[in-house]
């Protein structure tokens, strides 16, 4: 936003090329500095369910796995493929794939990538902590009830 609340025009995620878009393309190091979940928090409310990008700050890491959002790390010569084939030709359609761990779009780019399965796991079934407490309640309970006796 601009300082008289109108929305900037020139800025990336106001053009309308990318209006809808639901992965982000970044450099090294995102996330830098936002060691807040109010960063993470901010791109799911946007729209932006994976970020792309050569390394990732640990903190945002964790709080983008915890918000559902992936952060897929490419090789920074993949980032910049994909960013000169955005800028190119608008709109580059890309596609994450958690269950393969590919990225491609309509114009061929195909990228590899790792995630641990646990991290997978939650993302594809959309569980957070608390979400993966609640999967095992009826164990949780059961200890609970041997734990602690009715009185």
């Amino acid at each position: 936003m601009n300082s008289d609340g109108t929305e900037r025009l020139n800025f990336v995620l106001n053009k309308a090329e990318y209006a809808g878009a639901s992965i982000l393309v970044a450099r090294e190091n995102f996330g830098c500095g936002s060691s807040r979940e109010h960063a993470a928090w901010a791109l799911r409310d946007f729209g932006i369910r994976a970020v792309l990008a050569p390394s990732f700050a640990d903190i945002f890491r964790e709080n983008a796995d915890q918000n559902g959002i992936a952060a897929v790390e490419l090789s920074q010569e993949e980032i910049a493929t994909i960013l000169h084939s955005a800028q190119s030709e608008p709109p580059l359609q890309l596609t994450v794939d958690l269950k393969k761990q590919t990225v491609s779009s309509d114009d061929g780019i195909v990228a590899s990538f790792q995630l641990d399965s646990f991290r997978r796991t939650c993302l594809l079934e959309g569980l957070d902590r608390i979400g993966l407490t609640l999967r095992n309640l009826n164990e949780i309970e059961a200890y609970e009830r041997i734990r602690w006796p009715e009185r």
